[in-house]
C-alpha cells in the first residue's frame, strides 16, 4: 500500500510540474525562448518541448505500452539532467526544481511495479525488499 502512495503521488507531482511547464511555453513562448538562450540552448528547442513533454507525461499515465513508457522515463531521466546541469554552468537559478522533479521521477520510477498491473521488464525490486 505505502508503495502505491509513493508511485502515485510522485508520479501526480512530477507529471503535473511537466504539463503546467508545458502550459508555459504555450502561453508565454517568447519568454520560453529567452530562458532556453540564456541557459545556453537554442530557441527552437521550446516548440519541441511543447509537443515531446504532454507526449511522455500521455505515455507514463496511460501505459497501453510498457516499453513506451519506459522510453518516457529515459527522455525525462536526460531532459531533467541536462537542465541541471544547464542551469549550474550557466549560474542561472532552477537547478533546485530539476533537483527536486529528478527525485521524483526516481520514486515514480523504481515505484511502478507495485502500483501498476503491468510490470516493467528492467525495473529493480527493491521497493519490495525494504516493505
Amino acid at each position: 500500500m505505502v508503495g502505491k502512495i509513493i508511485y502515485w503521488v510522485s508520479t501526480a507531482m512530477f507529471l503535473a510540474i511537466y504539463l503546467v511547464s508545458t502550459f508555459a511555453y504555450i502561453t508565454d513562448t517568447a519568454g520560453a525562448q529567452a530562458g532556453y538562450v540564456a541557459i545556453g540552448y537554442p530557441a527552437y528547442l521550446v516548440p519541441l518541448m511543447m509537443i515531446v513533454k504532454p507526449l511522455g507525461v500521455l505515455a507514463v499515465l496511460v501505459r497501453k505500452h510498457v516499453w513506451l513508457a519506459q522510453l518516457a522515463y529515459a527522455g525525462f531521466f536526460y531532459h531533467l539532467l541536462i537542465a541541471a546541469s544547464a542551469h549550474i554552468s550557466a549560474g542561472i537559478p532552477g537547478v533546485e526544481i530539476a533537483v527536486a522533479l529528478f527525485v521524483l521521477m526516481l520514486l515514480s520510477y523504481f515505484t511502478q511495479n507495485v502500483a501498476r498491473a503491468e510490470k516493467a521488464a528492467y525495473v529493480p525490486d527493491w521497493f519490495n525488499r525494504f516493505a
